[in-house]
């Protein structure tokens, strides 16, 4: 029977290759301790470190968030409405159905209420404040980008130019428009249905029947594309790389090879799953 005990290989001839058995099993019984120690010095080592990352060092993350209370003041979103992920909503803010808020753009209801209609539009980096008074957004209202609003009202089926900046206390009538880049005085009232423009702005003239027309068919089509945008933005990650499975994959086919060997468009894309 073939040995099992390294004591049985004594008797063996040192010239024989199973001598090396019992070497072997010496070495490594009397390095044991000294793998004990190792671990024990780098368990050390592991904490001393890590109380010196502790002390001298501080990681701090911080999460971006759409939207946020302040205190007790709590935002008030309905479901359908879209909020970019960049945009920041905050404190005591009412967003109504199916309005949306754009890239970069900030609703900031910390000091007073800010409400927003249905179906109302704050395009990127605009900015509405209520530090001196509450500011009320009606229904069917489009902010242009990067536009100022402080406390105030804002009427139904209005229009903010964008890079236009409304003062404290200013009341916009239903269905005015603000030129781009103008600047509305403090308590300023424009007039229902009126162009105001200017630094400081002014009344212009009344809007035409075609430039109704055509400011609500942008209307409708920002709303259009907020739903696109708020479809993308709630994908899973298993989605993301879907699509980005597929882009690869229609940047890798030829059409023209395809229709060559009769294969269809609607072949069935790759799966990353």
């Amino acid at each position: 029977r073939l040995p099992i005990e390294p004591s049985l290989f004594a008797h063996q001839h040192p010239g024989n290759k199973a001598q090396s058995a019992p070497n072997s099993f010496k070495m490594s019984y009397r390095l044991a301790p000294l793998g004990s120690i190792v671990r024990g010095v780098g368990g050390v080592l592991e904490k001393m470190g890590g109380g010196l990352v502790n002390n001298f060092t501080r990681e701090t993350l911080n999460r971006h968030r759409e939207v946020m209370a302040v205190a007790e003041k709590k935002p008030v979103v309905a479901s359908s409405c879209f909020i970019a992920p960049s945009a920041s909503v905050m404190g005591s803010v009412d967003v109504g159905a199916k309005s949306s808020v754009w890239y970069g753009a900030v609703v900031k209801g910390d000091s007073a209420n800010i409400k927003i209609g249905t179906s109302s539009i704050v395009k990127d980096l605009a900015i509405l404040t209520a530090t001196s008074g509450a500011l009320t957004i009606g229904n069917n209202v489009f902010v242009g980008a990067g536009a100022t609003i402080n406390a105030g009202t804002v009427e139904d089926d209005a229009v903010i130019g964008a890079g236009s900046t409304l003062g404290d206390g200013v009341t916009v009538g239903k269905g005015a428009y603000v030129a781009p880049g103008a600047l509305v005085a403090d308590g300023t009232s424009v007039p229902a249905g009126q162009v105001f423009a200017g630094n400081p702005a002014t009344a212009l003239r009344s809007l035409t029947e075609e430039e109704v027309a055509s400011l609500a068919a942008a209307k409708s089509a920002y709303l259009e594309l907020s739903t696109v945008h708020q479809e993308e933005m709630r994908k899973s990650v298993l989605e993301i790389e879907q699509d980005k499975t597929d882009w690869k994959w229609d940047e890798e086919r030829s059409q023209d090879y395809d229709a060559h060997i009769g294969i269809l468009q609607h072949t069935p894309r790759a799966q990353v799953w």
